[in-house]
This record gives C-alpha cells, sequence and structure tokens, in this order.
C-alpha cells in the first residue's frame, strides 16, 4: 500500500515509530508515537496495526518486520558507539519510510 508510511525518530536513548496515512501532501496519523526500548513498541504497533481490517495482513507484517530491522540497526550502532548508516535506501519501503534524527 503506497499511501502508508513507517516514520522513525531515530534518538541517541531511544526509537519512535509511528504509522502515517498519506493523500497527497497532507499526512494523517494511523497511530501514535511507540518509543523502544521505554516500551514495546512493537507490541503496541502489532495491536494498533491489527486493529486496522483494511490494511492487508502483507503490509502489517512488512511494517513490523521493519520495525525489528532498525531495532536490530539502532542496538548495533549503540554497541559500537556511532550512527548505524540505515537510510531508506537499505530497505525496499523506499517510498514508504521516513527516518528522523540521523546526523
Amino acid at each position: 500500500m503506497q499511501n502508508l508510511q513507517l516514520q522513525i525518530l531515530w534518538l541517541n536513548d531511544s526509537l519512535g515509530f509511528c504509522v502515517n496515512y498519506k493523500i497527497a501532501k497532507t499526512v494523517i496519523p494511523l497511530t501514535g508515537y511507540y518509543f523502544w526500548p521505554i516500551s514495546d513498541a512493537w507490541e503496541q504497533l502489532k495491536v494498533e496495526l491489527d486493529s486496522k481490517n483494511w490494511l492487508p495482513v502483507e503490509e502489517r507484517v512488512k511494517f513490523l518486520n521493519l520495525v525489528v530491522e532498525t531495532m536490530d540497526s539502532w542496538q548495533q550502532s549503540s554497541n559500537d558507539f556511532e550512527i548505524n548508516k540505515f537510510t531508506k535506501e537499505s530497505v525496499n519501503l523506499s517510498g514508504n519510510l521516513e527516518i528522523r534524527g540521523l546526523s
């Protein structure tokens, strides 16, 4: 679904995730922000996405897998004490991913 977007806030001590719906130049939030490791952001997003019956299961799985991939990348960069080069080009959701907070 090309109108869905995963927005990621890449911070030093946590990651924030939310899903938005884009129509033309308008962005409509579908979920609030969930911050990890402060909370179980993956589970919270899963519950929110599962409540959207109109959203295909494949899309839900794709977004949740991307959340896990981002968490792994963030943990690795935290362990290395440097920001990992995690960009939207490194995943297959090129138009559906926005990362903020990377230097």
